[in-house]
């Protein structure tokens, strides 16, 4: 017995919404993995962050030890670890963006809006 051309439309649907779930999830999973890194002091102190922007890693060269005093150094610390927390979110914006389901504007597209009228209301960057 032939399908109802309406069962082969859903059928053909959940397949693509499948196909696009399965994608989306490798793009995550791939973000979800990376490491990025922000340095200052040229290069002599290197900051290491997860995908959600945790520090993981944080490098100091003995010359930048012994060079700079205490202020400077935790000021380069925290250059170092902003830098590469702006990197992290660069990369979730990017993977945000192309997120897609079945054809439709990625999700960073289509929660633009709301993320901004969050910020407005609440103060705090989302």
């Amino acid at each position: 017995m032939d399908e109802a051309p309406e069962i082969r439309e859903l059928r053909t649907l959940m397949e693509r919404l499948s196909a696009d779930a399965a994608r989306n999830e490798a793009i995550v999973e791939e973000w979800s993995e990376r490491r990025f890194t922000g340095s200052a002091e040229k290069g002599g102190v290197t900051a290491t962050v997860d995908a959600v922007g945790s520090l993981v890693e944080l490098s100091i060269t003995p010359l930048c030890m012994r060079r700079l005093d205490r202020r400077t150094l935790a000021e380069a610390i925290v250059a170092a670890v902003h830098a590469a927390e702006a990197a992290a979110a660069a990369a979730k914006e990017e993977m945000m963006d192309s997120l897609r389901v079945l054809d439709r504007p990625s999700f960073a597209r289509m929660t633009a809006g709301f993320r901004r009228d969050l910020a407005e209301r609440t103060g705090f960057p989302v």
